[in-house]
């Protein structure tokens, strides 16, 4: 093959030759080429000249082909097949990751709060491709060449704001029914806390005072390293969890989920934001996907205010509390 270009004075004579017998007409093989049918005929006598031989017996009704024409029609006709099957699957290739989206979502996120709701999301983006790269826990640095990436910082201008960072200690109404509305300051003995592990116990204590500060703390707990299985076990009624409202809001609406604790939910000052990390600019699509979620968000929090399950001056972004002295991240 790296001697076909000292085989013959060129590579579109075979193209030529090809369509005109497969064709049977110089003509036609112009036509297909978008040139005239001398200069097909050139091409083709260069095609002869280079070879030695014959290809074509040309006659009054058309050309047919030699049986030197027959054996490279064969060889050149099973190469340029292989070569289109080959460029077309590329090609598709190419359209699949045109059309591809990359989504780097908590699992909790899209279990609890996109899952619902998936059909009308991917109904809502027939073209796309969706690619979902989902975080059991909380995250550490931003993936590369992704589309969307969740994660909790404070407000930036160019990126979408999905929610504030507002954190509720959640039950589920079973829970509450049996064990009571945790109370103010209270140290959290007879209850059960669902703790992701990636946590320090600390950020407890806005709920619980300084026990959980303590080796020995009141109540009973359990350590998980996945967020979903933590939403999970609340809404079976195993214990109490630190619901991040844009994960929960789907949960605390429906009732699956209910506020435990007396106290109001805590606004971090930080934003849930939704930002690429793909170089180069951002496809509109892209920024579609983007304002779908923001926008039905924006619903669940109206709907929590409304009903009084989370304080509208708590989801304001302006509001912010301190939450144990630290950084707490659960996209």
């Amino acid at each position: 093959m790296t001697n076909l270009h000292r085989l013959v004075s060129s590579p579109k004579s075979l193209l030529v030759f090809e369509a005109a017998a497969r064709l049977s007409s110089f003509s036609k093989a112009a036509q297909a080429f978008n040139i005239s049918q001398p200069s097909a005929s050139r091409n083709i006598a260069q095609l002869e000249a280079d070879i030695g031989q014959a290809l074509f017996i040309r006659g009054a009704k058309g050309a047919a082909l030699t049986e030197a024409g027959k054996a490279l029609f064969l060889a050149v006709s099973g190469g340029f097949g292989r070569m289109s099957e080959v460029i077309t699957q590329l090609q598709g290739q190419q359209d699949r990751a045109d059309r591809e989206v990359v989504l780097s979502l908590s699992n909790a996120f899209v279990t609890n709060w996109l899952g619902p709701r998936f059909a009308e999301f991917v109904a809502s983006f027939p073209d796309v491709a969706l690619r979902f790269e989902l975080l059991p826990g909380t995250r550490v640095g931003l993936p590369e060449d992704v589309d969307l990436v969740s994660c909790i910082r404070d407000e930036t201008a160019n990126d979408a704001v999905l929610a504030p960072e507002v954190i509720v200690p959640v039950c589920s109404p079973a829970y509450l029914a049996q064990h009571g509305t945790l109370p103010m300051g209270a140290d959290g003995a007879g209850h059960a806390f669902l703790h992701l592990s990636d946590h320090p116990r600390v950020i407890w204590e806005p709920m619980l005072g300084p026990s959980v500060r303590g080796a020995d703390q009141p109540g009973t707990w359990y350590a998980f390293s996945d967020y979903a299985a933590i939403l999970q076990a609340a809404v079976d009624g195993t214990g109490i969890a630190l619901g991040w409202v844009n994960v929960v809001a789907g949960a605390l609406r429906a009732g699956r989920l209910v506020p435990a604790w007396q106290g109001a939910a805590i606004n971090t000052g930080r934003c849930i934001m939704l930002v690429s990390t793909r170089a180069g600019p951002e496809r509109p699509v892209v920024r579609e996907i983007a304002n779908w979620l923001c926008a039905h968000m924006a619903e669940d929090l109206a709907a929590l205010g409304r009903d009084g399950l989370v304080p509208d001056h708590v989801m304001d972004r302006s509001a912010t509390q301190t939450v144990g002295g630290l950084s707490y991240t659960v996209e």
